[in-house]
């Protein structure tokens, strides 16, 4: 059953032209019981108009050619002697002449008969009636009253239609409520007008979202608060080493491979809080203009010690027009997304290598690119690489580069918070990777109010 609405049309237009049906063979039938009893009644009269003539008119010419008499006088001998006929009535007995009602054919038809005696005038009237046009009497008569009927039918249907509809209503408050409603927003769902029968439906939904709403604030507290607490033990760590390095020089290898632990346990926590800043609920309230280009070239300039420790060089190209670099959006959250992108650029291209950054305008878009010519990756791998804490080649890259596989979640969090596309394809270089982040330009751009939802898949939209 794809449709509540059409079942319930089409079960209550069966149910009614079922009922319909058999009332009108009912009334059909009973209609023409009556007529039946009507026309002998007709019969009848006509049988003692016969009578009434005694013989004034032997032959008369005047009556409907449907209907037909005789007047017979009984002798002493069992005989008959005609007195008067109607013209198409032949001169013999149309039927035996025994008092009642029958059946007899002549003249090429079917007619319905009745024999009447008169025993005081010694006289027996033949009246008859072909039955064909009884029934067509009949027939016209009860289609007269059945055809309003048939005709409502497609009447009855469209109006059962529009009150099924109208009865759904609700549904369709309910459904457009819930489509209205951010991702991020898990409150319980009310209606205007709520039947009874949508009761149970409700509160399961809503029982449903404050599950979710109080899993997924464990899960957000947990994330934070885990991060917040190993700070401290982090910084007390890194000044312990320090000491350490101070007081023993002679171990600086083994104090060198324990530091880079603490460094990439500090990355981790710093990617987690970065993760947790960039989740819909830590957005503010609006957004605002941002122009990418300038924003790169801020990122750049922050992060280019780390290019010129390896003798990476670093170009940034593209439109510098700010009407048309400019996005909608968090400053915060889109210098997060690049500063990952480029030291992902920078963590997996060899030293000496090259990256080259784009923030290019396209019809209605703002395009950002960060091309490299490192190792590349694969095409099985370039979905997976935004999947949260997922590496590839596992946890040891081919580079042995240290990572904690949440910095491309983290790019992948913010552009869809920004309605904006990301993809991986191969760079323009001989190797390496090239990310294309696609934005909605200014025009283009919805506003906080219109972030993206989560469409029925649970996938952004």
């Amino acid at each position: 059953m794809r449709s509540i609405r059409v079942f319930l049309v089409i079960a209550t237009l069966a149910t009614l032209v079922l009922v319909v049906f058999v009332a009108a063979v009912q009334g059909y039938r009973s209609s023409m019981a009556e007529a039946e009893s009507l026309f002998d009644s007709q019969l009848q009269e006509l049988a003692q108009f016969a009578v009434n003539l005694r013989g004034d008119h032997p032959i008369s010419n005047g009556q409907p050619i449907h209907i037909a008499y005789q007047l017979w006088q009984p002798q002493a001998d069992g005989s008959a002697t005609l007195l008067a006929r109607s013209s198409n009535a032949s001169s013999t007995a149309l039927v035996e002449l025994t008092p009642g009602f029958g059946y007899a054919n002549f003249a090429g038809y079917r007619w319905r008969t009745y024999v009447h005696l008169v025993e005081q005038d010694n006289l027996i009237a033949v009246a008859a009636a072909r039955t064909d046009v009884r029934f067509q009497l009949a027939e016209n008569v009860i289609l007269e009253a059945i055809l309003p009927v048939v005709i409502g039918l497609p009447l009855s249907g469209l109006l059962i239609w529009l009150i099924v509809g109208k009865g759904l209503g609700p549904l369709r408050e309910l459904a457009a409520r819930l489509r209205e409603k951010e991702y991020r927003d898990l409150s319980p769902v009310t209606l205007a007008t709520q039947p009874r029968e949508l009761d149970q439906v409700l509160n399961s939904v809503n029982g449903l979202l404050t599950r979710l709403n109080d899993a997924f604030e464990r899960e957000k507290r947990f994330a934070s608060d885990a991060a917040h607490e190993l700070r401290t033990p982090i910084s007390v760590l890194k000044l312990q080493l320090h000491n350490l390095e101070q007081q023993h020089p002679d171990h600086s290898e083994e104090l060198r491979q324990l530091h880079d632990g603490i460094q990439r346990m500090q990355h981790l926590v710093e990617q987690i809080l970065a993760l947790y800043r960039s989740a819909p609920e830590q957005f503010s309230a609006s957004f605002r203009p941002v122009n990418l280009h300038n924003l790169a070239a801020s990122v750049i300039a922050e992060m280019y010690a780390e290019f010129e420790t390896r003798g990476q060089s670093i170009e940034l190209l593209g439109d510098t027009d700010a009407a048309s670099v400019t996005v909608e959006g968090d400053p915060f959250a889109l210098q997060t997304l690049l500063a990952n992108l480029l030291a992902n650029a920078n963590k997996y291209t060899p030293a000496g290598g090259h990256i080259l950054v784009e923030v290019a305008a396209a019809a209605g878009a703002v395009i950002v690119r960060v091309e490299d010519n490192g190792p590349g990756i694969a095409g099985q791998d370039r979905e997976r690489i935004f999947e949260r804490f997922h590496r590839v080649s596992g946890d040891r890259h081919d580079s042995g580069q240290p990572g904690c596989g949440l910095g491309l979640a983290i790019v992948k969090n913010i552009a869809e918070l920004h309605q904006a596309h990301i993809e991986v394809t191969h760079s323009r270089f001989a190797s390496g990777a090239c990310f294309s982040v696609t934005f909605p330009a200014l025009s283009n751009s919805s506003s906080p109010a219109s972030l993206p939802k989560r469409d029925n898949t649970g996938n952004l939209s």
